[in-house]
């Protein structure tokens, strides 16, 4: 006969939900922390989310991927439980002038590019970060700690994470209380002018397409569209280190 687990009291919804076995395992583990831990201070002191993976699982990306799961759903295990919070990544950035700008670029060429234009005629720019893709939806929580910042820009690939990322973004940044992430137009536009097509890994339904273009301008939403349900897309490479310097039209809102 299986003997009942006493759950602690934190998880004590465990016994009323139905749990595969794995699941049940890993609240078991947590289990075993919870009432190892007790009363201690120090052990319980919020620690970063993969230090503290590592003392209950041996696995410092274990929380990770099991925060993605049912088991963090609302109502049962939390970070808080765990006494641990999630570490945004590194955001690598270069000073370039005193504005209030924050410029974030998706791509590290680019980044290079545009940071070394703007190092010697910034406008209001004070700030070139280098997004790194999707990292970006989590390393957005670094801003806040950059003083002086009154507008974020964003220039990436105009492809379907091109245009998610700083939308995903958003919402991340948004609950930080930092001011909303626009595109950096002038260098969208520059870049549609360009039109060196290529093609995507996979072609956007159209109204998938709508609501990605949704976050550009009125103006660039239809042609953007077009070149995502066709199924292609637009790298912000070819807004290169010559064009940028030959063209200064990528300044006008920045």
């Amino acid at each position: 006969m299986t003997t009942p687990v006493v759950w602690r009291r934190e998880l004590s919804w465990a016994s009323a939900d139905k749990l595969t076995t794995t699941q049940i395992q890993v609240l078991k583990t947590v289990n075993r922390w919870l009432r190892d831990t007790d009363g201690d201070d120090d052990r319980r002191a919020v620690v970063p989310m993969r230090e503290r993976s590592l003392e209950i699982f041996g696995d410092e990306k274990r929380l990770d991927a099991l925060a993605a799961t049912t088991l963090f759903r609302p109502g049962r295990l939390a970070l808080a439980t765990l006494f641990a919070k999630r570490i945004p990544p590194p955001l690598a950035y270069e000073r370039v002038g005193h504005g209030g700008i924050v410029l974030v670029i998706e791509n590290s060429d680019t980044f290079d590019t545009v940071g070394a234009l703007l190092a010697g005629n910034c406008g209001g720019v004070g700030c070139v970060a280098f997004g790194g893709g999707h990292a970006f939806e989590a390393s957005v929580a670094r801003i806040a700690r950059l003083d002086g910042v009154t507008d974020i820009a964003y220039y990436g690939d105009l492809d379907e994470d091109g245009l998610t990322i700083p939308q995903r973004a958003n919402v991340s940044g948004a609950a930080l209380g930092l001011p909303p992430i626009r595109p950096a137009v002038g260098l969208y536009r520059l870049l549609l002018q360009q039109n060196i097509q290529g093609a995507a890994p996979k072609q956007v339904e159209p109204l998938v397409a709508e609501r990605r273009v949704s976050w550009l301008p009125a103006t660039l939403r239809r042609p953007v569209a077009d070149i995502l349900a066709a199924g292609n897309r637009l790298a912000q490479e070819a807004t290169g280190t010559v064009l940028l310097r030959r063209d200064g039209s990528w300044r006008s809102d920045l």
